[in-house]
C-alpha cells in the first residue's frame, strides 16, 4: 500500500513541500535577522566614531590626542571586545604621527584589510575619513572602530535554536493537518471502493449514495458501464441460448438421417454423421450450460445445505438412483461465496456424476473451506485423474451423458477462483474436493 497508495503519495508530497517551505523560510529569516543585527552593530560603531571624532584635540604644537573616553566601557578594558584606532596619512613637510588607539587594543596592532582581534577572532569594522587643520595644513585621518563578530553571531545562534524548535513544531502541526486533509479529501474514494466491493460481493448492483461533484461523474459512468454490462450479458445469454436451441433441431434431423442411412446399409456414413452430430451436441449443451452461469459477477453468500438438499432430491428421482444412499454432512448454517444458480449447477454436475458411478453410496460433506463429494464406485485410474475434466471427456462410453459435467465444474471454478482437486475416495470411488 505504501508507495502505490494515492493517500501516501499525496501525504509525502505535502510533507516534502512543507519541509522545503519551512527550511527556506528559516534560511530567509536567519539571513534577514543577520543583516539587521550586523547593521545594528555597524550603526553602533559609526556612532562611536562620531563620539571619537568629537573627542579629538589638536594642540598648538600640532600634536593630536583624544580628549575623553568613549561612553562604551569596553573601549577601556584590555581586549574588551570594542576597539578604535586613528590613522594619520602622511603630509609633505610634516613629521609622521603614530596612530592613536583605544586602551582595549593594549599593545595589539590589527590590519584593517584583514580585521582580526587580539585573540584571532573575526571583527566587524566601521571606518570614517576626516580632515583636520594641523600646523596650518590639512591633515587627513582615518577613524576605525571594531567589534567582535560574536556580537552578530551570538544572537544569530540563539535565533537558529529557537527557529529549529518553532519550525519543527509548526511543521509537525502542518504535517498532521496535511494527513487529515488528505484523509478527508480521499474519503469519497474510500466510500466508492466500499460500494464497488458491495457490487462484487453481490450485495448491490449499482453505486448508490452521495458523492462530491468531482467524483459524481465517475460514479455515473461506472453505473452506466454496469448497466451496459448487465444488458450485454443478458443479451449474450439469450443469443447463446437461441443459437443452442436453434441447432438442436437440425442435429435431431441429422440423427434421423443417420438412422435411415444405417437401415439402408450405409453404416460408415451413418457413423460419421452420428460422430459429428454428437460432437456438435456436446458443444451446444456446453453453450447452454455456460449461458446459465452468472460470470461470477457477484460473490453473494449462499446457504449450502438447502442447495444440496434440492439437488439431491432432484437427482434421487433419476433411474437407478432410488437404490443409492445419499449421505449429507453439511450444517444448516454453512454458506459459500457462490451465487445460487451457479452453486446449483456446480452441485448438480458433481452429484449427478457421483450418482452415475456409485454402487450404493454418495457422500457430500463440507468442513469450511473444503466441499467434498465422493462415491463408492470403481473410481478413476491415477493416470486419468488429470484428464477427467477435459471438455467432452468420457472415461466410460457405456454411461449416459455428454462428458461435459466436470468441464462445466472447471468453468465455474475458473469464474470464482475455486481450487478443484480429484483423487480416490476412502469409499473406493472418485473424490472431488473444492476449496471455496
Amino acid at each position: 500500500m505504501m508507495t502505490g497508495s494515492l493517500r501516501v503519495r499525496l501525504f509525502l508530497a505535502a510533507a516534502i513541500s512543507i519541509a522545503i517551505a519551512l527550511f527556506l523560510t528559516g534560511l530567509a529569516l536567519v539571513r534577514m535577522f543577520e543583516d539587521q543585527v550586523r547593521e545594528r552593530v555597524i550603526t553602533g560603531l559609526e556612532n562611536d566614531l562620531l563620539q571619537l571624532a568629537g573627542s579629538i584635540n589638536i594642540a598648538a604644537d600640532g600634536s593630536v590626542s583624544v580628549g575623553k573616553a568613549l561612553a562604551d566601557p569596553r573601549y577601556q578594558e584590555p581586549y574588551g571586545g570594542r576597539y578604535w584606532r586613528i590613522d594619520f596619512l602622511p603630509v609633505e613637510g610634516q613629521p609622521a604621527i603614530e596612530p592613536l588607539r583605544s586602551r582595549s587594543l593594549w599593545d595589539f596592532e590589527f590590519d584593517p584589510n584583514n580585521p582580526r582581534g587580539p585573540e584571532g577572532e573575526a571583527l566587524v569594522i566601521a571606518r570614517r575619513e576626516l580632515s583636520i587643520e594641523r600646523n596650518s595644513k590639512s591633515q587627513k585621518i582615518t577613524l576605525l572602530a571594531a567589534a567582535h563578530e560574536e556580537e552578530v553571531q551570538r544572537p544569530l545562534t540563539e535565533l537558529r535554536d529557537q527557529l529549529v524548535l518553532s519550525l519543527t513544531l509548526i511543521g509537525t502541526i502542518l504535517v498532521i493537518g496535511a494527513w487529515l486533509q488528505v484523509t478527508v479529501g480521499l474519503s469519497p474514494l474510500k466510500q466508492l471502493r466500499r460500494r464497488l466491493t458491495a457490487i462484487r460481493t453481490g450485495d448491490t448492483n449499482r453505486l448508490d449514495g452521495s458523492f462530491p461533484d468531482e467524483v459524481a461523474p465517475l460514479v455515473g459512468e461506472l453505473n452506466d458501464v454496469l448497466d451496459q454490462r448487465d444488458t450485454s450479458l443478458e443479451r449474450a445469454r439469450r443469443r447463446a441460448g437461441d443459437l443452442a436451441h436453434g441447432l438442436k433441431t437440425p442435429l435431431t434431423v441429422l440423427s434421423s438421417v443417420a438412422r435411415d442411412l444405417r437401415k439402408s446399409g450405409f453404416n460408415r456414413q451413418a457413423d460419421d454423421i452420428d460422430e459429428q452430430s454428437d460432437a456438435m451436441l456436446r458443444h451446444v449443451e456446453r453453450a447452454l450450460a455456460r449461458a446459465r452461469l452468472s460470470a461470477g459477477r457477484g460473490h453473494a453468500a449462499t446457504a449450502l445445505r438447502p442447495a444440496v438438499d434440492r439437488v439431491v432430491a432432484a437427482i434421487s428421482r433419476h433411474p437407478g438412483a432410488e437404490d443409492l444412499e445419499f449421505e449429507i454432512h453439511v450444517r444448516n448454517d454453512m454458506t459459500v461465496p457462490i451465487e445460487q444458480g451457479d452453486l446449483t449447477e456446480l452441485l448438480g454436475n458433481l452429484i449427478d456424476n457421483a450418482r452415475k458411478w456409485a454402487t450404493s453410496r454418495v457422500k457430500i460433506s463440507f468442513a469450511a473451506p473444503l466441499l467434498v463429494i465422493e462415491d463408492d464406485g470403481p473410481g478413476v485410474p491415477d493416470d486419468a485423474l488429470q484428464t477427467i475434466s477435459e471438455r467432452g471427456r468420457r472415461l466410460d462410453e457405456s454411461k449416459q451423458g455428454s462428458g461435459l459435467g466436470l468441464s462445466i465444474v472447471e468453468d465455474i471454478g475458473d469464474i470464482y477462483g475455486l481450487n478443484i482437486s480429484y483423487g480416490r475416495s476412502e469409499l473406493g470411488g472418485l473424490k472431488v474436493g473444492i476449496r471455496v
